[in-house]
């Protein structure tokens, strides 16, 4: 699979993940957060008057007025509402405010505040938070509780228009800017992919070490030198020398590519590196690896050198590596 199809591939998965949370999820939480927060700032009066009017779509009244029902209330933030429904008696307990945590310890007072008034059904209502012993202790007693996860979506349709649309327009507008900028670590995210993934795949092989190619001149003053000067060299029986220093080393090595480049079936030859020739071939194997063979055996400091055949153009054949002699 192409790099660029797997990078546009990850960036779109990424983006729609992206957008699926900061819509379905973040967006609704940074709501009632801002939601429950404005619910904190009212005051008692005002939060009791949203309390009663989202009762009353329960068949719930307000019995508390003229009535002793919030004697024993703890603070002026921690009240008692008593609510009718018919016959039947159904007290509330309202912690306002963010910083509450419930615990079993709410849910008996309101047990004992519901026997003292005879009401039949409790509810424990808080902005804030209900640990788990108060929602277990509440489900054994039959006492509803409504903490700040359920309380926003229970009075939003009681607040002020112009604080309503106040808060679900920001809520989207953080959502559309966090849009953005997922939106562009996507396209980021798939741009490494489509483009580090390659050199991923070829990071195994080594980094070429300044290669001799046939027509370039090799550096120093080896290229100086004509060949006539390098047969010169031979001894009595016709072979080089076994043993060249660096400079003669790089002449000959020079010479070979050059010889090689030359030869039928071949493109190009170069050295990967001081051990490894690399041979582009346009010709068969059978062809081109006897005249390969036939002019490193010229040299004998560079007849176990390693050649790397590489594949014709267009062809299914493998990379090859071979050597002519092993010592």
């Amino acid at each position: 699979m192409s790099s660029w199809i797997l990078g546009l591939a990850l960036a779109v998965l990424a983006a729609v993940l992206a957008v699926i949370y900061l819509w379905l999820v973040r967006r609704p939480e940074t709501e009632t957060a801002a939601g429950l927060r404005a619910l904190a700032n009212l005051r008692w009066r005002e939060f009791a008057t949203l309390i009663a009017q989202a009762m009353q779509q329960r068949g719930l009244r307000d019995a508390s007025h003229g009535t002793d029902a919030q004697a024993g209330a703890d603070s002026s933030n921690s009240q008692l509402l008593l609510m009718t429904d018919g016959d039947s008696r159904c007290l509330l307990s309202c912690k306002h405010g963010m910083a509450y945590r419930l615990r079993s310890g709410s849910v008996d007072e309101l047990a004992g505040a519901m026997d003292l008034a005879g009401a039949r059904s409790g509810i424990l209502l808080t902005e804030g938070r209900a640990e788990r012993e108060a929602l277990s202790a509440a489900a054994e007693r039959g006492i509803e509780v409504i903490d700040g996860r359920r309380l926003w979506p229970l009075l939003k349709p009681y607040m002020p228009a112009d604080t309503t649309r106040r808060i679900v327009n920001a809520a989207t507008a953080q959502a559309k800017r966090h849009t953005f900028i997922a939106l562009g670590g996507a396209l980021v995210l798939g741009l490494l992919v489509a483009v580090v993934l390659p050199q991923m795949g070829s990071g195994g092989e080594p980094a070429p070490a300044a290669p001799v190619v046939a027509g370039e001149p090799a550096a120093g003053p080896a290229a100086a030198k004509p060949a006539a000067a390098i047969a010169a060299e031979a001894d009595d029986t016709g072979t080089l020398d076994a043993d060249p220093d660096d400079e003669t080393l790089a002449r000959y090595q020079g010479d070979i590519a050059r010889a090689v480049t030359g030869m039928a079936g071949v493109s190009r030859a170069y050295w990967l590196t001081r051990a490894t020739l690399v041979v582009d071939r346009i010709g068969s194997e059978q062809v081109v690896w006897p005249q390969i063979c036939a002019e490193l055996e010229r040299y004998p400091a560079l007849r176990t050198v390693r050649v790397q055949l590489n594949p014709r153009p267009d062809s299914e054949d493998k990379v090859r590596w071979r050597q002519c002699r092993t010592m």
